[in-house]
């Protein structure tokens, strides 16, 4: 009865620290594809609707890998110049921590963060 107790005293620790380590991982390859995504549509196609299938792509990406987050405010788009021919693309999405965010605690608990800097489509060429 002892080995049972030690076992889940030492088992159920590790096993939830590695599915919080999982989902941060799987949060932080989201929010490199992401931007990613984003930064390749806006570089090459011209236009407003650039900018909204870019955030369809963010919304896929962050999806794919089950993270939680409004791609209305996980991506921004800044103009790196005042021509704004290039642009930084950042996409940000919090982290939850395994069954405490469900319960309303610990909620974003990890922030992560990827930027990517583009030349806007439409613009080579341009002074």
């Amino acid at each position: 009865m002892e080995f049972i107790g030690w076992t889940v005293l030492l088992v159920v620790p590790v096993v939830y620290l590695l599915v919080a380590l999982a989902q941060v991982q799987a949060a932080s390859f989201a929010v490199a594809s992401a931007a990613d995504a984003a930064s390749r549509i806006l570089e090459v196609e011209p236009g407003d609707a650039a900018v909204a299938h870019a955030r369809t792509a963010v919304e896929l990406a962050l999806s794919d890998q089950g993270v939680d987050a409004d791609p209305a405010t996980a991506m921004t788009v800044v103009c790196a110049d005042a021509a704004c021919s290039a642009a930084v693309v950042r996409v940000q999405a919090g982290v939850d921590l395994p069954l405490l965010g469900t319960a309303g605690l610990g909620r974003n608990v990890v922030v992560m963060d990827a930027a990517r800097s583009v030349t806007l489509a439409g613009t080579e060429g341009q002074p």
